[in-house]
């Protein structure tokens, strides 16, 4: 066996030298032929890994990683990179790159005697080698899987470098390289290594970050501490030593990168649109710069976590305005559906109007249940703008049995299906859609986020009734004249409300939840930022469309003082008669209520007084199917009023006509000491 120095071994490597250094001589007088791309292919092949949503003025709004296998961003001109950056790369990788023709075949020989001596081998690639490597993945790697790259790689590799000179100026392979050159993980390029690294664009590099960068090209991935030795090295090689320190502050937190997105002010907005595009592909969106920063900024002034708001261009339908949550890491709060309550009345009521079976100034009968029970209130009805306008709940359902189904007909135009029984779940956009069609003479379009063909238009209600509503809806001054905004609000419990508002211009829909007062708050940010965009905060509502007419109304007896009205055209009246058609109600016990009677055991003289409002003359009392009295009580024609001993137990109580019907009947419980029968309190004993 022959030793390393041997005679025999020694001329067989410098036969092998001798032939490589022929080889490149001849090279270098000879075109090298390989299939080199255009540079111009190589750079729109060098898609980003990311997708970037836009402003409707192409302003980056925010982005979204798409391609799972690399991280990559936009390509970068040669001249938009650092000074710093382009001297360490060469220092480290190429100081003789503006020299040679595509290999260094000093560097190349001198790697060849190194690797034939010693067990630590070095290598001789130049950036244009490099980057042959990069374009073509035959180059890059050892065949076979080897972790290094074969003698004959390594000459295919020159040959190509060469012919990438030939093609190619200087400064368009330096500028791929630094676009192409793998970095740490799955960084690629030193527009992505810059901004996860150290959170700065390439033209931003300092003398450190650049020797970072540059030294991680021959070790990717090495150890925290490994790379800023070579980065101090380096330094040394540069005369920069006093870059040492910092990168070596840099080096320790290499994996601590920036990983989020470079914008962030439309994150919820990215997160609907983003994912079905393509990497690199950049959608431009309806939304508004200046105003998505509006509605996010009042939103964050509510001061909670749960809120969301759209706001919609009434022209268009386009989304100006997309707000999921205050912060970007709480999930999208504009598409959770929730229940509508009682914000669909107006549509019901604009049905009944168009279909001439209402006007605004019909009475509607009014529960009692919605006035103070310590008061009696005979006035039972109630206009239908009064109804509307203070979302009482009988009256809308009275209506909206009215409407019947062409009420559904016309949400499902909105792509809204009513469910059998309670209304429907919708979403912001949702809810928008509706009030701008009550903004837009009854013309409905989807809310749409990105700029789309235009599309044609669905009627839910007519100009004629869209605009009365409105009207209703509309917020009054001190003088009772409407304003040029309309607000709806529901309000499920004391800590979340969902509004919809729309001035002449725009339509927005809102969602809070919290503590308590907080619906309050919301209204009054949806009219303050409305109030807000308007250009003149004089202006008036729209003229009433041709088919509106306005009338004064009268009402018999007056249950509303006398008022102008808006009607559609054939429908108004000058005089509103109310029938008299207010019943004998029992006003207690309430129904289902309990007489709490526990603490009284010992007083005998304790007694509930039965009251009725309206009790016709010879009406009188019948508990648990026993009369009580033949008359009335107090005998005053307008209510009835009788004393009674509670009796322990569930009792139903009905109030009878002289002629034995059933007035009025409730059903009531009482805690309390028992008693052996219901007896009137005249003929119960006293103390």
């Amino acid at each position: 066996m022959s030793s390393p120095g041997s005679p025999p071994l020694l001329a067989a490597r410098f036969r092998r030298i001798a032939l490589v250094i022929l080889m490149g001589v001849a090279t270098t007088t000879v075109q090298a032929t390989q299939p080199i791309p255009a540079f111009a292919d190589v750079k729109a092949a060098a898609r980003p890994s990311v997708a970037v949503l836009l402003a409707r003025d192409g302003t980056p709004l925010t982005e979204r990683r798409v391609d799972p296998h690399v991280r990559r961003l936009e390509w970068v001109a040669l001249n938009s990179f650092s000074p710093a950056l382009k001297d360490a790369l060469l220092a480290a990788e190429d100081k003789r790159f503006f020299e040679h023709s595509g290999v260094d075949w000093r560097a190349f020989v001198g790697s060849l005697w190194h690797n034939l001596w010693y067990d630590r081998k070095r290598g001789a690639s130049t950036l244009s080698m490099q980057l042959a490597g990069l374009l073509d993945p035959d180059l890059a790697l050892g065949r076979g899987g080897l972790p290094r790259r074969s003698l004959g790689q390594k000459w295919d590799q020159a040959l190509a470098a060469q012919a990438l000179e030939a093609r190619w100026t200087k400064e368009q392979i330096l500028e791929a390289y630094l676009n192409l050159a793998p970095f740490r993980g799955d960084l690629q390029g030193v527009h992505a290594a810059a901004r996860a690294l150290f959170g700065k664009s390439p033209t931003e590099l300092g003398r450190a970050e650049s020797l970072i960068l540059a030294v991680l090209l021959r070790g990717p991935n090495a150890r925290p501490e490994h790379v800023a030795q070579r980065a101090c090295v380096l330094a040394e090689r540069i005369n920069a030593p006093a870059a040492c320190a910092p990168a070596q502050r840099l080096a320790a937190n290499l994996d601590r990168q920036h990983t989020g997105p470079r914008w962030g002010l439309a994150p919820h907005a990215g997160r609907l649109l983003l994912p079905a595009l393509h990497p690199g592909e950049r959608l431009q969106s309806t939304l508004d710069v200046e105003l998505q920063q509006s509605l996010t900024a009042a939103l964050k002034r509510l001061g909670v976590a749960e809120a969301a708001g759209v706001l919609v261009d009434n022209a268009s339908g386009e989304v100006l305005a997309y707000v999921g949550a205050p912060d970007s890491s709480q999930p999208d709060q504009v598409q959770l559906l929730r229940s509508a309550g009682n914000l669909l009345l107006p549509f019901a009521y604009g049905v009944a109007i168009e279909r001439r079976q209402i006007t605004a100034a019909t009475p509607l009968e009014d529960s009692l249940g919605n006035h103070a029970p310590t008061h009696p209130d005979d006035r039972l009805w109630v206009s239908a703008r009064s109804a509307l306008a203070e979302g009482l709940a009988e009256p809308g359902q009275v209506v909206t049995r009215l409407a019947g189904d062409t009420l559904a007909e016309r949400l499902r135009l909105a792509d809204i299906e009513l469910p059998r029984s309670g209304p429907p779940d919708l979403n912001l956009l949702q809810l928008a859609g509706l009030y701008r069609a009550l903004a837009s003479g009854g013309q409905w379009l989807a809310p749409h986020l990105t700029l789309v063909p235009e599309r044609p238009q669905r009627r839910l209600l007519r100009a004629e009734a869209g605009f009365i509503v409105g009207d209703i809806l509309a917020l009054r001054d001190a003088d009772g004249a409407a304003q040029p905004f309309v607000l709806r609000q529901y309000v499920p419990d004391g800590r979340e409300t969902v509004l919809a508002a729309f001035s002449e211009r725009y339509t927005l829909a809102l969602w809070t939840a919290g503590g308590r007062g907080l619906p309050v708050q919301a209204a009054g940010l949806g009219q303050d930022f409305l109030r807000g965009l308007q250009r003149n905060p004089a202006l008036p509502r729209p003229p009433a469309p041709a088919g509106v007419v306005s009338a004064l109304v009268v009402f018999e007896p007056t249950i509303e003082n006398a008022r102008r009205e808006w009607f559609i055209r054939g429908t108004e009246t000058e005089r509103v008669v109310v029938a008299a058609r207010n019943p004998p109600r029992i006003l207690y016990p309430v129904g289902g209520g309990i007489v709490d009677a526990l603490g009284l055991a010992e007083d005998r003289g304790f007694r509930v007084h039965f009251e009725a409002a309206r009790a016709p003359a010879g009406s009188w009392w019948r508990l648990d199917g026993e009369r009580l009295s033949a008359g009335n009580g107090n005998g005053n024609g307008n209510s009835g009023r009788l004393a009674w001993r509670p009796v322990a137990g569930r009792h139903l109580l009905e109030l009878m006509s002289a002629e034995g019907a059933v007035l009025d009947s409730v059903s009531f419980a009482v805690r309390g000491p028992g008693e052996e029968a219901s007896k009137p309190a005249d003929q119960q004993p006293h103390q």
